[in-house]
C-alpha cells in the first residue's frame, strides 16, 4: 500500500487527502494530492415507488454508493483520529472518518460568478480557492 501523506492543520486536526486534487485552507495548510484515491461503487436496483409506477414506460432506479474493498483496506491503515478527505461521494460510501471539505464563503462567491459567466476557471482562479479548517461534510 503507498505510504500516506497526513497533514496537521493550525487548528491541530490531522488529515490525510484522498483526493486527486490538493486543498489550501483558511488557516493557510496546503494540503497535497493524494497518493491514494479513494473511489467508490455504484449500486442500482429498481426503485419500488408505487406512484412512479404510473409513468408507464419508464424505469426508475436507486442508486447507492458503495465502498470498494481497496478503499476499506486503506482506511484500516489511517491512524485513530486522523479525517480523510475525499469527495463528497467518497465521504458518502465510506462514512466517517472520511469527510468532503467546505469551501470559504470567497471561493462559493468565485465558483458562482464562473458559472454564470459559462466560463471555466483559470489556473489562478484554482490557485485561489480555500477550504474551511473547521467544517467538514460527514455522512452516517
Amino acid at each position: 500500500m503507498e505510504e500516506m501523506e497526513i497533514t496537521t492543520l493550525k487548528n491541530g486536526i490531522k488529515v490525510v487527502n484522498t483526493s486527486p486534487h490538493g486543498f489550501v485552507f483558511d488557516d493557510g495548510t496546503v494540503v497535497p494530492k493524494a497518493k491514494v484515491t479513494l473511489n467508490a461503487e455504484f449500486v442500482t436496483k429498481d426503485a419500488n415507488v408505487e406512484r412512479l409506477k404510473e409513468m408507464a414506460g419508464l424505469q426508475f432506479i436507486v442508486s447507492k454508493k458503495m465502498p470498494t474493498k481497496e478503499g476499506e483496506a486503506f482506511l484500516l491503515c489511517v491512524p485513530r483520529g486522523v479525517l480523510v478527505i475525499g469527495s463528497v461521494i467518497a465521504a458518502e460510501a465510506y462514512g466517517f472518518p472520511v469527510v468532503a471539505t467546505m469551501p470559504t464563503e470567497e471561493t462559493e462567491k468565485l465558483r458562482a460568478s464562473v458559472r454564470r459567466a459559462g466560463r471555466k476557471m483559470t489556473e489562478e482562479e484554482i490557485a485561489s480557492q480555500r477550504v474551511k479548517s473547521e467544517t467538514f461534510v460527514v455522512f452516517d
